[in-house]
């Protein structure tokens, strides 16, 4: 049968399936109930029931994995492309992947580089795809090993290789990898690979593999550029330093530059819709706040937004972020700020999608970690190694966010958002002051969150407290509301995005969806 004949079949089947997912969660839920009921088996008969409904599970839940894989596979289509940079997208799935592959002995290495030309991207469903190498070449290791990511420019691709060093393919197994329903893995579906190449293909690309025993596998995607209106390949990241553009690879600054020797400097990240600033005005006004405050002088702020607003539209950004970045210049080494010195000013704008879009749908876990940052982070300083380590300690036990507490078990903020908590039917977040950033986002949430008529507290919240809290959530430029559904593996309320996080995340959509059209 050919692709397009499963296509075609996998269309038809899509809705007769999800009525089977309907049933399975009934018959599912009642073969819980009767589990709780045989929890205590007194008889020889009781425990053979117990043992019987256990593997009755087992086969309901394989029964839902196969569904789920063949509806991921049946609604490859109508997909929500635009522009993005390759290499954001794979630094954030190898973010992802990391713990797992950290478990399992396997060694992540990427030479991807900076300044690819933009590709089209449903960054989602291309990000799923993408996981599925992944899982596969995780499979192919189960002693551990190594996969490597590569992508180089090609006339009018981008190509990605990932590589492993599994125990690879036979001929025969080759021929038959992209075949749906084929699986030489015990409980496999089969349609991991198969799912993967048409979503590759929904993007105009190809999927190639190249594999042998015991000599591993490379999986190659190749997808198309995007073009401007004049057929040439839309630019990677642009930039403007000191006033001059060019792509961000070719950007330079001087050794002696103050920023690079002593983190002096500060700087906003703001998130582009449809091609807009989101917020400019607030973010320009804590920009000149956070200047004013490390008595840097010599910005011009009006001519600084037109750069800003020339560089978006010369890069054609729709769905990305602009990052300002001011350092007091170039000067020799030395502590005290120097006399006369000009700043220097960086500024690039990128493609990135909506990174987050999944993740505030289903929540995130968030691992506590000491605060170890100066005394000022009212400050949007480029001195951000206390941030870096506590999101590393993070990411090394699988939770996505690093949620920063003082000596005395108090709750500041995360290592790169806003806290909220819901505790008692009242929103709290720290107040103001030195020990957190005034976050933009996190100044519209509190706009929102009046509007809407919900109680909200400034007080910090205690570690003791997060047992207490029903809802959870981080607010910030990516990922707008976020829902937090776990603290170091333990659940908060029910595990699930709670009805006042999901209500704020909504009017925040709904203002932005406002936004795009005005």
């Amino acid at each position: 049968m050919s692709n397009q004949s499963y296509a075609e079949l996998a269309e038809l089947a899509g809705g007769f399936i999800h009525d089977i997912k309907n049933h399975l969660s009934t018959l599912g839920l009642n073969l819980q109930l009767l589990s709780e009921d045989y929890s205590d088996p007194q008889s020889p008969k009781e425990r053979r029931a117990s043992e019987r409904i256990v593997r009755m599970q087992g086969e309901c839940q394989r029964l839902v994995d196969l569904a789920n894989d063949f509806l991921r596979f049946a609604r490859v289509k109508d997909l929500q492309r635009t522009p993005v940079d390759l290499l954001s997208v794979v630094d954030a799935l190898i973010d992802f992947f990391g713990p797992t592959a950290k478990q399992h002995a396997i060694e992540i290495n990427s030479y991807v580089p900076a300044g690819l030309p933009l590709v089209a991207l449903d960054r989602t469903m291309f990000e799923q795809g993408l996981l599925n190498l992944l899982l596969n070449a995780q499979q192919a290791m189960p002693d551990g090993g190594e996969i490597t990511l590569q992508a180089s420019a090609a006339p009018g691709q981008v190509v990605l290789s990932l590589i492993d060093t599994g125990r690879g393919m036979s001929p025969e197994v080759l021929a038959r990898a992209f075949q749906p329903f084929y699986s030489t893995r015990s409980g496999g579906t089969g349609l991991g690979l198969p799912t993967t190449k048409r979503i590759i293909e929904a993007h105009g690309g190809t999927l190639t593999a190249e594999s042998a025993p015991g000599k591993g596998t490379r999986f190659t995607i190749a997808l198309p550029v995007v073009r401007e209106a004049d057929g040439s390949a839309t630019s990677a990241p642009l930039c403007v330093l000191d006033g001059v553009r060019m792509p961000l690879s070719e950007a330079k600054v001087p050794v002696l530059d103050r920023g690079f020797l002593f983190g002096d400097g500060v700087y906003e990240v703001m998130r582009l819709y449809a091609g807009k600033p989101w917020l400019e005005d607030d973010h320009f006004g804590r920009l000149e706040r956070s200047l004013a405050l490390v008595q840097i002088p010599g910005v011009a702020f009006e001519r600084l937004r037109s750069e800003m607003r020339e560089l978006i539209a010369a890069g054609h950004y729709r769905d990305g972020i602009v990052y300002i970045q001011v350092t007091r210049g170039v000067a020799p080494r030395s502590h005290p700020f120097p006399q006369a010195t000009r700043p220097t000013i960086l500024m690039w704008a990128q493609e990135t999608g909506d990174s987050y879009a999944v993740k505030r749908e289903a929540g995130v876990g968030i691992s506590l970690q000491p605060d170890l940052r100066w005394k000022r982070c009212d400050m949007k300083s480029i001195n951000l190694l206390g941030n870096v380590i506590a999101n590393q300690a993070a990411k090394e036990v699988g939770a996505a966010e690093a949620v920063l507490y003082l000596p005395d078990g108090t709750i500041t903020e995360a290592s790169h958002s806003s806290f909220f908590g819901v505790i008692g039917g009242t929103i709290r977040t720290t107040e103001e002051g030195p020990s957190i950033l005034p976050g933009v986002t996190r100044l519209h949430t509190l706009r929102l969150i009046k509007r809407l008529g919900l109680p909200v507290e400034f007080r910090s919240i205690h570690r003791t407290e997060l047992s207490s809290a029903s809802e959870l959530f981080l607010t910030g430029t990516s990922m707008e509301i976020c829902p937090v559904i776990a603290v170091d593996g333990v659940h908060v309320g029910d595990g699930k995005p709670g009805p006042v996080t999901k209500k704020i995340r909504d009017a925040f959509r709904d203002d932005v969806r406002r936004f795009i059209a005005e």
